[in-house]
């Protein structure tokens, strides 16, 4: 039986937290962590500041009052009496997004959501698309594969079955939890999801700058497997179960776009684009909004996704990252990379272009835009509207989902860096400049740009 640890019960104005595993079985919580759940303390904190801490009350409820705080990630801390050493241990940390006032209404969101929602632009060769967040835990292949995930817990080694992974993800939330890859089969059933263009899902979170009237929209896939391309993936170096991407558009207070920032692979990664030789290594780059140069269709950027990697890049063309060399999106002409397979190289197979859902196509497939609702963010999902996806719930597990060997291991929203400290990622981006590159790299955005419009259905 899945325990649960640690649920969330509100994180709004006031946040509630509860320890079901310690108010039931406190004999089992003692014998597996050797830690007495009599007169444990709590501490809660925010950027590095303590909020508030106390001691947990015989029901092993935690209530805090955040009326007049500031929304976004903090950190819940219990201790107890260790048994084995007399001393105060930590028996749990886990990191909560907690929203406790908004300048905007969900729909508002929404409607700013759709308005700039990306355009994704797929390579020939790309095998895999984005999921809805239920086909990472609970999709069919998943449910009948009988497999199991190691989990190093406070309690020891645990293997969760797959089946009941999304109840462990919710309720079992820890910082430090690491869902260890090394269990899976790399060419057994995460591999085998690799999503359907067609039935493609896009999540949207909004967030709003602390220190200014600036907000954010941030735009989120989901992969189940990322398989690289090249000698990264002959070697198997970086291949690994589970995969997130993101971009953010960057409103000012008025609701007037101020730049779009994409990202793609580590911080401290250089990453070399072999048509100029600009190199940066901030993991992403920023461009000034509204774009002229870049390419797009009315206020719909144009978003090239690295073959394999998923990366996100603000041209077509070649990159290079250390063993990896990968091509993002689709290229017309032969200055970079031509298919000669191929009798025309500048027409598009229909699984390239996911267009949102307000751009309609006979051609190109239209994604689902979904709320990823950080201000909902609780352990047990609520019922489902068009403004509310219960899979989200799975996302309060904030430690790391993505475990790859050799490499950095990742956690997924809301507890990226690229949410976390949002207003550092946004503003020490790499400021991409189009003037730096030759002529053909901006011909070949407004060739992609008038390709797609051209196959977009004319409005009734």
């Amino acid at each position: 039986m899945i325990p649960h640890t640690f649920s969330i019960l509100e994180a709004g104005e006031k946040l509630v937290v509860d320890l079901p595993w310690c108010r039931s079985n406190p004999e089992e919580v003692h014998e597996k962590t050797r830690i007495l759940t009599q007169d444990m303390q709590y501490r809660l904190t925010f950027d590095g500041k303590i909020i508030k801490k106390g001691k947990v009350g015989r029901d092993f409820r935690i209530e805090v009052d955040l009326r007049g705080q500031k929304s976004g990630v903090y950190t819940m801390q219990v201790m107890g009496n260790g048994t084995t050493d007399g001393g105060v241990r930590e028996f749990w940390k886990q990191h909560i997004f907690v929203q406790t006032s908004s300048r905007k209404t969900p729909e508002q969101i929404r409607e700013i959501a759709n308005r700039y929602a990306p355009i994704f632009l797929f390579s020939k060769k790309e095998q895999y698309f984005p999921v809805a967040l239920g086909d990472l835990i609970h999709s069919p292949e998943l449910l009948k594969s009988n497999g199991k995930i190691s989990v190093d817990s406070i309690a020891g080694e645990l293997h969760v079955p797959i089946t009941e992974l999304d109840e462990f993800l919710r309720h079992n939330g820890h910082a430090d939890y690491l869902l260890n890859q090394s269990v899976f089969d790399l060419d057994g059933v995460f591999k085998e999801i690799h999503g359907d263009f067609r039935r493609s899902v896009v999540y949207y979170s909004y967030i709003e700058d602390k220190n200014s009237d600036r907000f954010f929209i941030n735009y989120h896939t989901f992969y189940a497997f990322d398989p690289k391309t090249g000698i990264a993936k002959m070697l198997n170096i970086g291949p690994h179960v589970f995969d997130r991407e993101s971009l953010t558009m960057v409103f000012r207070g008025d609701g007037t776009p101020e730049s779009l920032v994409l990202s793609g692979h580590l911080e401290n990664q250089p990453i070399l684009f072999l048509e100029k030789l600009m190199i940066w290594s901030t993991g992403r780059v920023r461009i000034p909004a509204p774009d002229p140069y870049g390419p797009s269709v009315d206020t719909h950027p144009i978003v090239p996704v690295a073959e394999g990697s998923h990366a996100l890049y603000p041209t077509a063309g070649l990159y290079h990252i250390s063993l990896l060399t990968e091509l993002a999106g689709h290229v017309f002409r032969n200055i970079l990379q031509m298919d000669t397979d191929d009798d025309d190289p500048r027409e598009m197979d229909t699984h390239q272009v996911l267009l949102p859902p307000t751009m309609p196509s006979d051609k190109f497939a239209n994604y689902d835009l979904r709320p990823l609702r950080f201000d909902l963010m609780r352990s047990e999902p609520g019922s489902a509207s068009p403004l509310y996806d219960p899979s989200v719930c799975a996302l309060v597990f904030s430690g790391y989902w993505v475990d790859v060997p050799g490499l950095h291991n990742e956690r997924f929203p809301p507890f990226s860096r690229k949410e976390m400290e949002i207003e550092d990622w946004i503003d020490q981006a790499y400021l991409w400049k189009w003037e730096e590159l030759p002529p053909d790299v901006l011909k070949h955005n407004k060739a992609l740009s008038e390709y797609i419009a051209k196959h977009l259905k004319s409005p009734p």
